[in-house]
């Protein structure tokens, strides 16, 4: 069998059909499979998955699901020589897999492919942040992972073992993309357009505070720990630079308001919040006159300190073994061949 898509869906019913159908219409001429992998929705996502012709796996236990959970139950019942990962709120775009199947099949080195994702709303940072990333390529671009999802080499993935940590409840993309470079893969994102994107209807304070809830943004510092003392572990620092960024420019505030106590006749308090003051102000005025935007700077400083504390807890919890098999049960059968 030539590909495996992967869709992940929980709650899909306004969006799932015109997923699987962009996602069938491309595998006709290629030959392959679509596999839906559901977190035990609760609308009609598998009532209207059962009238495609597609594989649903659905876990078995609520505590497994998420994310990066339904990459690798995907990736358990998957046949594909390839295999794309999609979210059942994207619309694979004509055209695109078989751009992405001639590239890997002329770049052995290569062990995934991804094209541009774009937002059908852009509202949040991240949207925008997105945009700019789609719009600024015009060329072939060697990336460190490929978010927003990808088409990956099937014995690429067997060289590192597994898909996605199932453990992780976000940033399962920069995880594989780390233990792929260090293995001696690389990761291409074409300028041809890969998906359309709905995403969440939200401003940014929703979006942080949904981050912080489902622990998306806790992944990091789980990511950090699982990564430790393995060979992708300086990748990952590279990664997740962003979490350092907080504690980087406090210390650096602490540093200065302990020289500057011999000049100074305040306590160190208030000498501390002025060097707190002088730090950030000096960091949103740099980000705000390189990204042209004032809202987008004090944005990015807020984020940081979120970033970082979260993934401080995330850090301290213990990272099961990512290889221990999902439970789940088979739904839908179907037979490729047919």
């Amino acid at each position: 069998m030539k590909i495996s898509i992967l869709i992940k869906a929980l709650n899909e019913e306004t969006l799932i059909a015109n997923c699987i159908e962009a996602a069938l219409a491309e595998i006709q001429q290629i030959g392959g499979e679509v596999i839906l992998v559901d977190s035990l929705s609760t609308d009609k996502t598998v009532e209207i998955a059962r009238s495609y012709p597609v594989r649903i796996i659905q876990f078995s236990h609520k505590s497994d699901c998420g994310c990066s959970s339904a990459v690798q139950l995907g990736y358990q019942y998957a046949r594909g020589e390839y295999l794309y990962v999609l979210d059942g709120d994207m619309i694979l775009q004509s055209g695109f897999l078989s751009e992405a199947l001639s590239f890997l099949e002329s770049n052995l080195d290569a062990a995934g492919v991804a094209g541009k994702l774009i937002d059908t709303s852009i509202k949040t940072w991240a949207d925008k942040r997105r945009a700019y990333t789609a719009a600024s390529q015009q060329q072939i671009r060697e990336v460190s992972e490929l978010g927003g999802g990808g088409i990956y080499r099937r014995s690429a993935i067997e060289s590192v073992n597994y898909l996605a940590h199932r453990w992780l409840p976000a940033c399962e993309e920069a995880e594989l993309g780390a233990r792929l470079r260090a293995k001696g893969w690389r990761l291409i994102r074409l300028p041809q357009i890969a998906v359309f994107h709905t995403g969440y209807s939200e401003n940014n304070s929703q979006m942080l505070y949904r981050l912080w809830r489902n622990r998306r943004m806790h992944a990091y510092g789980m990511y950090l720990r699982a990564a430790f003392g393995h060979p992708w572990w300086w990748l990952s620092l590279q990664q997740a630079w962003f979490v350092f960024a907080a504690p980087l420019l406090h210390f650096t505030a602490l540093i200065l308001a302990v020289n500057a106590m011999s000049f100074m006749i305040f306590t160190f308090a208030s000498v501390f919040l002025m060097a707190e003051f002088f730090v950030w102000f000096a960091t949103i005025t740099i980000l705000a006159l390189k990204n042209k935007s004032i809202s987008s700077a004090l944005l990015s400083t807020y984020g940081w300190n979120f970033y970082a504390l979260a993934a401080v807890l995330g850090a301290m919890q213990s990272i099961p073994d990512p290889m221990i098999p999902i439970d789940a049960q088979e739904l839908t059968k179907y037979n490729a061949s047919q």
